[in-house]
């Protein structure tokens, strides 16, 4: 399967999302017969071209409805609707809810249909969910380890969840909203566990205030923490607006599950 091909249509797509699409056009470029390519195209994806664009067109106009205060009718006019009823009744198939409706909604919570990556070991095509949250400045006081790369940071992250489980110290992160954040220090890489339960004797790092976006795992079992955010450096990064800020993700735990807090960029609500 030629996935470079294949991604050179995403490419395509997703630069001409605010523009007339000419399919022709593309499969002339790529030497391609246009009947073929959109046969391949949704034999593999399981959806038509027509389908994607209009999915990915939405998906980036509920960001611009929930992130900014630009009208309802240059949204639509901007992503290829020439009206808003017609924006309006193609919204509410796809997300459930009129554009007008989420813009009065208090919540935090986002959709997004993903943009298609071909060759990726993400394989699901459905709906990313996720929040957008503001939080303030906080300081996580925890144990710490370090290393020169990844793989020796995660056996040395595994000896040190059984050191903290065995002296009680985790049981106290965990009853004091158990946090974790891996970031650079000079060269090293470091690893910290710990709680907002403020500990001088241990280490620290404090967590800036500012918009986060926030994924669930489901779990919190670390093959599962690190999936979740491979998808969201190779998907959900190239499928949004947003932009992510150059600081660490920050892992939150409840009782069963893991959150995966996103630092987010400033913006405008002109932005976008």
């Amino acid at each position: 399967m030629n996935y470079e091909l294949l991604n050179e249509i995403i490419d395509y797509l997703e630069k001409n999302l605010t523009a007339k699409i000419n399919i022709k056009k593309i499969s002339k470029k790529l030497g391609l017969n246009d009947f073929i390519m959109q046969r391949v195209f949704s034999i593999i994806t399981g959806i038509t071209i027509t389908e994607y664009v209009r999915k990915r067109r939405l998906s980036l106009a509920y960001e611009e409805l929930k992130l900014t205060d630009k009208k309802i009718i240059d949204i639509a006019l901007k992503y290829g609707y020439d009206s808003h009823i017609s924006f309006s009744r193609s919204f509410k198939k796809e997300f459930n809810i009129k554009p007008s409706e989420l813009r009065k909604e208090k919540d935090n919570d986002y959709k997004l249909f993903p943009k298609i990556m071909f060759g990726s070991d993400f394989k699901d095509k459905n709906i990313i969910n996720y929040a957008v949250k503001k939080i303030n400045e906080f300081t996580i006081y925890g144990r710490t380890v370090s290393a020169k790369t990844f793989e020796d940071l995660h056996y040395k992250i595994r000896k040190l969840y059984n050191e903290i489980r065995e002296d009680g110290t985790y049981d106290i992160f965990d009853k004091n909203e158990r946090y974790a954040i891996t970031y650079y220090n000079n060269d090293p890489l470091v690893y910290l566990v710990g709680s907002k339960l403020k500990d001088d004797k241990l280490d620290s790092y404090k967590v800036k205030k500012g918009e986060y976006a926030i994924f669930e795992v489901g779990s919190k079992n670390q093959k599962d923490i690190i999936k979740t955010i491979k998808f969201i450096n190779e998907i959900w990064y190239g499928s949004s607006k947003l932009e992510i800020k150059d600081d660490p993700y920050i892992e939150y735990y409840t009782k069963d599950n893991c959150y995966i807090y996103v630092p987010l960029e400033k913006r405008n609500k002109t932005d976008m």
